[in-house]
């Protein structure tokens, strides 16, 4: 089927390109039209696609066209063979690009086509030569003949493909097809350009027609770089420097080293910290800075890798374990706490912890190395634990030394240093180049036959600056071309030492080289597995080439021997391949189930944004999992910038104002869901779902009703079975708070008989069907619900073991034993800060006032913490704290309490619990309470409520139920 002229130019731009907006397809394809028509266009367009595929949507999106999953096009085929090196099938596929086509109309278009046109004809020469050289060197002359015919018929002047095709000859005893040419080539040059072949041609013509042997075709020889010029034996140069650090050292500083790429800041830093006993290195590397803690994670598993034996405590464990998931056998608890910069609080103590730890096993020196490519947070918490190590008592933990590239550093990193240097705290070395001196010290070291370190050491001074690493770089190549015997006339000329790396890099096999590449692409995720996925192969075939690249000092331990040899290669790797390698490295991640931001990034370098997006949105449901609250915004932020479909900047928009809900951040969630709530009812269903929680969690629970209830019947119109339990759960929730029981439980109990897959959402129906059951006086019902609630939720995030806790030591203030579940409630205080914890500790106040033991029920109560749940459970803190303060004789305290409750009782709506308990705090202390008591429907108290009143003397003074 031949494909209509513009249908065809978008498959093919989204076959090379990857997916694109509708917009930008328009601009090209109907560059003459206004927007809105070159859209239209576009869009029947496809519509007759479409149609002529009999329904099959080839290429569709609403803002962002792309292909559809599984279709592929033989062009994006060529590329990906090409890179893997399958150059046999990359020969099969011929033909020119949108052969017959014609865009002249379409002037951007037409030239991105041509680009692609002479891309793809490189790659596909490029295929000739590779499986030409292949089948000679296996012997199979005639087969290479073939190609190398077919490479010189596609370009006549081509002296390269003339030399392979008259070596071919020549090998298979044709010496008059060889000559003959030579002299075809010949003709041509002069003909169509005026000159005459290169000397190389003319000499090979020369060989073949004197009947010489001509050497076997193989790769270029390798002369191996001595040890010396890899790794000098002597610091040479850095005394002053190697002073400063004693003295930094001896008064008990850290120490931070800066300079220009190359200069020697971590050949300085580890030999400085070898020199003081056992050190350990924490690498950053580039990429780092997109995927928090990524530092700090892999120095942290790579320090327990090297101290296996290390002791650590079990709270310690379960903290590293936010960063470390395999520390810990369940979930690290969430940090919820409402003060500002607590979250991190339990973390950073964690890390200090290991420190010690180190420190006894004798470590003496943590280097940080490249804190420009380090992220934010582990920069952070790098912060603390150097302001740890400053402490006046010896032997807490390992020294300081960290480095950076001048320049580079962000600025707000770099405030950080200034004032700890400001401070006293740490000394900053700025290290310069070599002087000519210490450029000739250092060649006097290396110990390299024929050197002439006096008569070398002005010139290379001169020539590389004195950057130890320039200078270097200028030595392997000059020993690898043989110029070392003698001075040479003229040094390579580094710009700034990429041509030297590239130098190096052009002795590569294709197979080193593209293994190099896509470690470029890479970046921190690069590993032999991934390099694997990537370019289709076994890892046991990229052994050779690996083996390569660390023999030619490109790769050091799977990571390049500096950040300038990663420059050097990125920049030879062409736009179109790094977009495509980004898209093949994402998909490895994908299957690795490497870091989502980690994957993120990938996508959006290959100029898939949306899906760069989606993967941010589970980075951000990452952090928001471990409570790493700024991190989750961060990732959702990103998200947001990114997501080209309105549905998913509006999840981003959802999830954040989740976290923002769970750090009791309620007007800005409340901000975020009101711009929602005008979005389809899919959209505004969630929005108000999530509006209903956040209220519940400041217990208004009026509120909480409404937007639960209109959200729960969204959800059944919708039919969503999830939204529909969930919302119905927490208008159930609502109605409890309201006193309106009998409803609560109406709602849920139809849910009991349902074995649902999902263990979350039995804890919800069996722990508030269990609490509302109590609040009946149902206990035999009650109790066999919430153990089973408790059994479940054993295996879930600690929130649910809180919140279950909770309602059993509820339910034994209803039944008159309320300290039967103490100790679960006690260890469930352990697990960490939740918004649920602030109403457990409430319930404990309640289970200590009823058992007589005030203090301890003022020790729940000492912090206020039903304040961050809003005025009701507030007004119910205060009403208890009155009655402790009563049991305890301290009658000022008591009415402090009460003024306190009184005022907010009035502006309550609903909240039996809290009015009964202000009456009976009121009743004990003489006040009135008849206004109270009239604002209490009957059926809303529990029987521990009408004991208390009844205590009080208040039972004739309730509305008659009847």
């Amino acid at each position: 089927m031949r494909l209509e002229r513009r249908a065809a130019g978008v498959l093919a731009y989204l076959a090379l390109e990857g997916p694109a907006p509708r917009s930008r397809m328009a601009g090209l394809l109907w560059p003459d039209s206004p927007e809105r028509t070159a859209r239209n266009n576009l869009a029947q367009t496809l519509r007759r696609l479409r149609r002529a595929a009999l329904g099959y949507e080839a290429a569709g999106g609403d803002e962002v066209l792309r292909l559809a999953e599984g279709l592929e096009a033989d062009a994006a085929q060529l590329v990906l063979l090409s890179f893997q090196g399958r150059y046999a099938e990359v020969l099969a596929l011929q033909g020119e690009l949108l052969q017959g086509y014609d865009y002249d109309d379409c002037p951007d278009f037409a030239e991105w086509l041509l680009a692609e046109r002479e891309h793809l004809a490189d790659l596909w020469r490029e295929a000739l030569v590779q499986e030409a050289e292949r089948l000679e060197r296996g012997g199979d002359l005639r087969a290479a003949l073939a190609l190398v015919s077919s490479l010189v018929r596609a370009d006549p002047v081509s002296e390269e493909g003339c030399r392979r095709l008259m070596r071919l000859y020549y090998l298979l005893g044709d010496r008059g097809a060889a000559l003959s040419a030579y002299h075809r080539l010949q003709a041509t040059l002069r003909r169509e350009m005026g000159l005459e072949p290169l000397p190389e041609t003319q000499a090979l013509a020369r060989e073949i027609a004197q009947g010489m042997v001509l050497p076997a075709q193989g790769p270029p020889l390798r002369r191996e770089i001595p040890l010396a010029l890899l790794c000098p034996p002597v610091l040479s140069g850095r005394e002053g420097e190697w002073a400063l650090l004693e003295g930094a050292w001896e008064g008990g500083k850290a120490i931070f080293v800066s300079g220009e790429p190359g200069i020697g800041k971590s050949r300085l830093m580890l030999d400085f910290a070898a020199s003081r006993g056992p050190w350990f290195l924490m690498e950053a590397r580039p990429g780092d800075a997109a995927v928090p803690f990524a530092t700090l994670a892999r120095g942290l598993a790579q320090a327990l890798g090297d101290h296996p034996a290390l002791p650590l405590p079990d709270w310690v464990r379960l903290e590293l374990s936010r960063l470390l998931p395999a520390l810990a056998e369940e979930p690290p608890p969430p940090v919820r706490s409402a003060e500002v910069g607590e979250d991190r609080l339990r973390l950073l103590a964690a890390l200090g912890e290991v420190m010690r730890l180190l420190g006894e096993a004798g470590v003496k020196t943590l280097v940080l190395d490249d804190l420009q490519y380090m992220d934010p947070a582990s920069f952070e918490a790098a912060i603390h634990l150097i302001h740890r190590s400053l402490s006046p008592q010896p032997g807490l933990s390992p020294r300081f030394i960290g480095s950076f590239r001048t320049g580079e550093l962000a600025p707000g990193a770099l405030a950080t240093v200034q004032q700890l240097g400001e401070a006293g705290l740490i000394l900053q070395v700025e290290l310069n180049p070599l002087s000519p001196p210490a450029v000739g010290r250092l060649l006097e070291t290396l110990g390299l036959p024929g050197l002439d370190p006096a008569g070398l050491a002005p010139l290379l001074s001169r020539h590389t600056g004195g950057n130890p690493l320039f200078l270097l770089e200028t030595l392997r190549a000059l020993w690898q071309s043989g110029g070392l015997q003698r001075p040479p006339e003229r040094f390579p000329i580094p710009h700034r030492v990429k041509e030297l790396i590239a130098h190096r890099i052009g002795t590569l096999s294709p197979a080193a080289l593209r293994l190099a590449q896509v470690a470029v692409v890479a970046g921190e995720g690069f590993d032999l597995e991934l390099a694997a996925r990537v370019l289709a192969a076994e890892p046991l075939d990229l052994a050779e080439p690996w083996a390569e690249l660390e023999a030619a000092q490109i790769l050091r331990e799977g990571r390049f021997a500096h950040d300038l040899m990663r420059e050097a290669l990125r920049e030879g790797i062409p736009a179109p391949l790094q977009t495509h390698l980004h898209r093949q490295v994402a998909l490895a991640l994908e299957e690795t189930q490497a870091h989502p931001a980690q994957i993120a990034r990938h996508w959006l370098w290959a100029k898939e944004a949306e899906r760069a997006a989606r993967w941010w949105l589970l980075a951000g449901q990452h952090y928001q999992e471990r409570s790493l609250y700024a991190e989750a915004l961060a990732m959702l932020e990103e998200a947001l910038a990114h997501g080209q479909e309105e549905a998913t900047r509006a999840e981003a928009q959802l999830q954040m104002a989740d976290v923002y809900r769970e750090e009791r951040r309620y007007r800005e969630a409340e901000a975020l869901l009101l711009t929602l709530l005008a979005g389809p009812l899919p959209l505004r269903m969630r929005a108000l779902a999530l509006r209903a929680l956040a209220y519940l969690c400041i217990g208004d629970h009026p509120r909480a009703a409404g937007y639960a209830l209109e959200a729960y019947r969204l959800a059944q119109k919708l039919g969503d079975e999830e939204l529909t339990h969930l919302t119905r759960t927490a208008y159930a929730a609502a109605l409890w708070g309201l006193g309106r029981i009998a409803e609560a439980v109406g709602l849920l109990e139809p849910e009991l008989p349902r074995a649902h897959p999902d263990p979350r959402h039995r804890i919800r129906v069996f722990a508030y069907l269990g609490a509302l059951y109590a609040h009946q006086g149902r206990f035999a019902e009650a109790y066999p619900l919430l153990e089973e609630a408790h059994c479940l939720a054993l295996g879930q995030d600690p929130y649910w073991r809180v919140l279950v806790a909770a309602f059993l030591v509820g339910a034994d203030v209803e039944r008159g034993q309320p300290l039967t579940h103490l100790s679960l409630a006690q260890a469930a205080r352990a697990l960490g800060s939740f918004d649920v914890s602030e109403y457990l500790e409430l319930v404990l106040a309640r289970a200590y006032l009823e058992a007589g033991e005030f203090d301890q029920a003022l020790g729940c109560l000492q912090n206020s913490p039903a304040e961050v749940l809003g005025p009701a459970y507030a007004c119910l803190g205060r009403a208890y704290r009155s009655q402790a303060h009563l049991g305890l004789g301290q009658e000022a305290a008591a009415r402090e309490a009460l003024k306190e409750a009184l005022a907010l009782a009035e502006g309550l709506e609903g909240a039996p619990r809290a009015l009964a308990q202000v009456a009976v705090a009121a009743s004990r202390l003489g006040e009135a309470v008849q206004a109270l008591l009239a604002r209490i429907s009957p059926e809303a108290l529990g029987p521990a409520d009408r004991r208390s009143l009844l205590e009080a003397g208040l039972a004739p003074n309730l509305p008659d139920p009847a």
